[in-house]
């Protein structure tokens, strides 16, 4: 690795964005190149400002002395265990005994030696979030390495690059939401730029009480369970109590997706492995606080009763301190703030869920308790989208294709470009697809996001302390990624593509890359790139902060850039868990550089497509009813049935459906059924499923007998619990049939039902659910 891949903090005074690779000498010792020497290695055009500050560069680099590195050796031993977070013992997994694992703390120069030992019976990983590593000690299992296969252990090796707080944890499976997570402390190889009186870590996040596969497949099963339990999903009656069911009609009309914001209900959030934390600190004292948002699917807000916070860092990169009373903390995040502990009291120091559903704490100095203020609840019925998202939603579900341009050196892009002006691709071979699709624009898919009291993250405000302009011409890859999605089958995408070979994006060394992200979706995609650092391109000009990890928020548009300067493969995904298992990720290629055999003999696996079966039967007096069905991203395999008791007549299909978005899934099949009037039958199916305005559920079909099909279908939340149903269907051989009833949902497995019939009459009876994990 050479060059000023993320320009991390300055192994030399007054340098800032200044990065160095590694070459192997002899046991523990390492020899640096800086990215000064790289840079003088190749041919680079530079104004004399430029000149002048990169030959003070090499001096200063060329004339330090070269010194042995330290070696830093540590062991992480991943096990099962047992933990108590919510009165209820259940399994999880341990580092070395606890959740989290241990604060792992370096010096800016040492040679990091980690042991990480395997107890588990299947494979696991570590990942170091954030640090610059070398390709094959990045810890993703099928991408950089092959993995740690069960009862082994492997030994990560790589030379600390930067300064800041940082985290590690599994990247096989959704591992991490069991408990594989911890912290990384490096300090600064010279004065620190921020003196402290008290120095903490503090690691956030959430946790539940089942296993995560098995929520995969309650994600995965169509089932509202979640927001029922949380309380967030929207009815008519909320709509009416709150004065707003004017949103919650167009949002229908619109058929726009709810309002969500968490995927999953938690049991617990968790400060440092528990549900409070005191930190000792004197009054007057200066405590620097390195919050770590470790979450698999939690924004926090985060809030310090003793006064405000001055944000010094930001992914472990130092910033323009700025000061903020509550700060949003995306997923995969790390902040550095510090506060002064006021005079007498201990204060609250209150981290609370995004979605309002529960709060952590810890206390700061001693005395009477202060509290943090309550953060406002989110109002999920405020339609906060206008008019225009139909329309932008119809375009971009045929159009999701992206784009790819490469932009020639001598074409130079404005720092000052907001987001929605930045070019957009308009096909080529390398990369996503052939062909562009539109770049968010204010007017059609703006959403008003400054809520009082719920903050978003503050990325305006982040600004890097020295210029974090990649330098010297060069060409510039404009890469589009549309952040798509289907809350309904959760199936999370870029560019309507799971991850598949045939999207890897292909970059090449030496470019400037950069994305242009523009979120499709309701809810937020906290985005991670490993291996680099990025410039977040907020408006700060020559002064673009540096992160790893960036939100992105619903129906907007978020611009990074970075130095092409690695080799092999990065990933890049939503560090959402449940978005990325479901879908939401992508391989960085470098042109003419390959993983190592190993790896690429298990790449197969990181594509594999699982399924999914889910399902229910409705029992009544008078009949029964129900689906069942397989599916994976794309192809779907469903049997539906209806069969009432005393005359012996039944409805039955039996169909492939393939998904092609939201809106339109083609099938065919088989149809078998007996009529009192036209006897037993069985026919041949084709047509298509399609959703229209108000969410309302039709499909057509034409059958091998020269019959025609038609069926419609909605259901709504009268409130909370209670469902209102009602199904139309009009065939050319038994006719026209309806029928409506409600539905009370008592848990997600198992529901009270009323209905009537247009053939069989009114009943009652109940509705089992059902749902397999992944397979």
């Amino acid at each position: 690795m050479d060059g000023y891949s993320s320009w991390p903090q300055a192994q030399c005074p007054g340098v800032w964005f200044l990065s160095s690779s590694y070459r192997e000498t002899r046991e523990g010792e390492t020899e640096t190149m800086t990215s000064a020497e790289a840079a003088f290695s190749r041919p680079c055009s530079m104004n004399a400002s430029q000149l002048k500050f990169w030959f003070s560069l090499a001096l200063c680099i060329l004339s330090a002395p070269r010194s042995e590195a330290k070696v830093v050796e540590s062991e992480l031993i991943i096990a099962n265990g047992n933990v108590v977070f919510s009165g209820e013992t259940v399994e999880a997994l341990t580092v070395n005994g606890g959740i989290p694992g241990p604060t792992l703390e370096f010096t800016e120069g040492d040679l990091a030696r980690i042991h990480v030992r395997n107890e588990l019976d299947v494979p696991s990983s570590v990942h170091w979030h954030g640090l610059l590593v070398p390709n094959p000690q990045d810890g993703v299992p099928m991408v950089t390495f092959p993995g740690i296969p069960a009862h082994s252990v492997f030994t990560y090796e790589f030379p600390i690059r930067q300064a800041g707080t940082y985290w590690y944890h599994s990247h096989t499976g959704i591992q991490e939401q069991r408990g594989v997570y911890g912290s990384i402390v490096i300090h600064p190889r010279d004065t620190p730029l921020h003196v402290v009186d008290e120095d903490y870590v503090v690691v956030l996040s959430d946790w539940t009480d089942e296993n995560p596969d098995y929520l995969m497949g309650l994600l995965k099963s169509e089932n509202d369970w979640f927001a029922i339990e949380r309380n967030t999903n929207q009815s008519v009656w909320g709509a009416l109590r709150r004065g707003l069911i004017g949103d919650y009609l167009r949002r229908e009309w619109e058929s726009m997706p709810e309002n969500e914001i968490s995927d999953v209900s938690y049991d617990r959030f968790l400060i440092d492995g528990g549900t409070d934390r005191r930190f000792a600190a004197k009054p007057g004292d200066t405590v620097r606080l390195r919050l770590i948002n470790a979450a698999s699917a939690t924004y926090f807000y985060v809030e310090f009763a003793g006064g405000g916070m001055s944000v010094v860092a930001a992914d472990g990169q130092d910033v323009v301190p700025f000061e903020t009373d509550r700060l949003a903390i995306a997923v995969a995040e790390t902040y550095d703030v510090l506060i002064t502990v006021p005079d007498e009291g201990a204060y609250e120091l209150r981290a609370t869920a995004h979605d309002g559903s529960g709060f952590v704490n810890a206390l700061i100095g001693e005395g009477e308790r202060v509290v943090a203020p309550a953060v406002p609840k989110p109002n999920y019925y405020k339609n906060v989208m206008n008019s225009g998202y139909l329309r932008a939603m119809w375009r971009t579900a045929w159009d999701v294709g992206g784009g790819v341009e490469l932009l020639p050196p001598t074409q130079a892009v404005s720092e000052e470009m907001p987001p929605e002006a930045v070019p957009v691709g308009s096909g080529s071979a390398h990369g996503e697809g052939h062909g562009s699709a539109p770049a968010a624009t204010q007017h059609e898919m703006k959403m008003s996001l400054d809520i009082p009291g719920r903050p978003r993250p503050p990325y305006e405000k982040l600004r890097a302390p020295e210029e974090s302009v990649i330098p010297g011409p060069r060409p510039t890859r404009v890469v589009t990624l549309n952040l798509t999605g289907d809350m309904d089958r959760y199936i999370w995408s870029m560019n309507g593509q799971t991850i598949a070979p045939s999207n890897t994006i292909r970059i090449q060394k030496g470019e400037r890359v950069r994305f242009v992200l523009n979120n499709r979706t309701m809810m937020n995609h906290p985005m991670h790139l490993h291996g680099h650092f990025f410039r977040v391109l907020n408006q700060q000009g020559k002064h673009a902060p540096l992160k790893h990890t960036i939100d992105v928020a619903p129906m907007q548009t978020t611009v990074i850039e970075f130095d092409a300067n690695e080799e092999k493969d990065w990933f890049f995904h939503c560090h959402i868990l449940y978005h990325m298992k479901g879908g939401m990720e992508r391989i960085v290629h470098y042109d003419g550089t390959e993983a190592d055999a190993a790896t690429l003999a298990v790449r197969s696996r990181l594509y594999e497509d699982r399924w999914y079966a889910f399902g229910g039967a409705t029992v009544l007096g008078n009949m029964t009813s129900g689906i069942a069905q397989i599916s994976n991203t794309r192809n779907i395999i469903e049997v539906d049935w209806e069969v009432a008791y005393d005359d012996a007549q039944y409805d039955t299909t039996a169909a492939y459906s393939y998904y092609v978005n939201r809106y339109l899934s083609p099938f065919l099949g088989v149809n078998a059924y007996r009529e009192e009037d036209s006897g037993e039958s069985v026919r041949g199916v084709f047509g298509f499923s399609w959703l229209l305005p108000l969410n309302i559920s039709s499909s057509v079909w034409v059958g091998t007998d020269a019959s025609f099909r038609w069926t419609a279908g909605k259901q709504f939340y009268l409130t909370r619990r209670l469902v209102a149903v009602a199904n139309v269907e009009y065939d050319t051989v038994t006719g026209w049939a309806w029928e409506a009833g409600s539905e009370y949902i008592l848990t997600r497995h198992f529901s009270l039902v009323g209905q009537y019939n247009s053939e069989y009459g009114a009943s009652g009876g109940f509705l089992m659910r059902f749902f397999t994990p992944g397979f």
